[in-house]
């Protein structure tokens, strides 16, 4: 094993309980075999932090550490690690990012092919920080990566602060876009201008799609453009669900070829399928919480045959193509995806501004 110096206590992020957080120490973590520990750069607030804050992940619980989208440098490398998962050399202070969820590849979901639905995907994520090595999420000085996660090397082209959403932000919507088959010339309707949003339309528009985002808050509109969307579209002029998919369906000339959720609004489910074309297909991936309900007319679907489609996670090598895809598109300002930053001590004050949706993206600057 080789790691660099590292301090004797380190600092994460606890769920205390529903609604509050607070900070711990504990001994700095030594990797596993096949694993590694990253000393955190940044990290960035997901919407998903949002819901764990407030008690709405299934998994993920009290006592549990938060986090889990952004970037580090390699502190040390567990026994058998000496490449990331696209066979390049690793090395103690390299940049990498990694999935924060992983495929064990030992489970029935796992040997189907979709790992990304694995069902120990957040073995380490959901244990308690109590529990050694404790630095289970990005919010903290260290993040211990287990040898189930998938690990990429950040180019060195690449600034810390574009590669932070990449784990997360960037994959996720990546994923949506294959899943939802997006090709040239599509009209593709994304629901929500937040950090995934903005995401998902340089993605969309680099495959081609003439990209549409429908946003309830308008003043998050403007971000979108500078990342390839076409067209804009204000849900909020809108009295109502109906109005919503009205808007939607003549922006696009009658439903667009694919529709990408990812608002967490379970409303916005049902009208996303109303705002599809007939074969059109709908990629869920907001929508995460538990037992949010919404009316749903299935005779629309079976008539339409609109395809749905969710999205939860990504396949691992998804985050290898994040990278490059970053590295690849200096066209767009990564750096601007991450509006603002908070120190370590303030997380609660980055989770607010994100749910708040003052931001695009709250990032947490560790140790930059």
């Amino acid at each position: 094993m080789t790691d660099i110096v590292q301090a004797a206590v380190g600092t994460t992020t606890i769920l205390a309980d529903v609604d509050s957080i607070e900070s711990r120490d504990y001994e700095s973590p030594l990797p596993v075999a096949g694993g590694l520990v990253m000393k955190m750069i940044r990290a960035n607030v997901c919407g998903s932090d949002v819901h764990i804050l407030h008690g709405n992940h299934p998994l993920v619980r009290p006592g549990c550490v938060m986090g889990h989208e952004g970037i580090g440098r390699v502190a040390a490398l567990g026994e058998g690690v000496s490449t990331d998962f696209a066979g390049q050399p690793l090395a103690v202070g390299d940049r990498v990012v990694a999935t924060y969820f992983q495929a064990c590849r030992r489970c029935p979901e796992c040997n189907n092919g979709h790992g990304n639905i694995c069902r120990n995907a957040y073995t380490g994520w959901s244990t308690k920080a109590e529990t050694a090595p404790h630095f289970f999420g990005t919010f903290g000085t260290y993040y211990a990566v287990g040898p189930n996660q998938a690990v990429y090397k950040v180019p060195d082209a690449v600034s810390s602060k574009a590669a932070s959403s990449a784990n997360c932000a960037l994959s996720q919507v990546y994923y949506g876009c294959l899943l939802g088959e997006v090709s040239y010339g599509d009209k593709v309707a994304i629901f929500g201008a937040g950090g995934l949003g903005v995401c998902a339309s340089a993605v969309a528009s680099t495959l081609g799609a003439e990209v549409f985002v429908a946003e309830m808050m308008p003043s998050r509109l403007t971000k979108v453009q500078e990342f390839g969307a076409h067209r804009t579209i204000d849900l909020s002029q809108a009295a109502d669900g109906e109005g919503r998919v009205q808007l939607v369906r003549e922006a696009t000339g009658g439903g667009a070829d694919v529709v990408i959720d990812l608002t967490g609004v379970p409303s916005a489910f049902s009208e996303s399928v109303r705002s599809a074309r007939a074969g059109g297909i709908v990629v869920e991936i907001g929508n995460i919480s538990p037992h949010k309900y919404t009316e749903f007319d299935p005779g629309t679907f079976t008539r339409t045959g609109v395809q749905i489609r969710a999205a939860i996670r990504y396949p691992l090598e998804v985050l290898g193509k994040a990278v490059r895809f970053i590295a690849d598109t200096p066209h767009f300002p990564w750096e601007s995806l991450v509006d603002a930053d908070f120190t370590l001590d303030k997380v609660t004050d980055a989770i607010a501004a994100a749910e708040s949706r003052r931001v695009t993206r709250a990032g947490i600057v560790i140790d930059d």
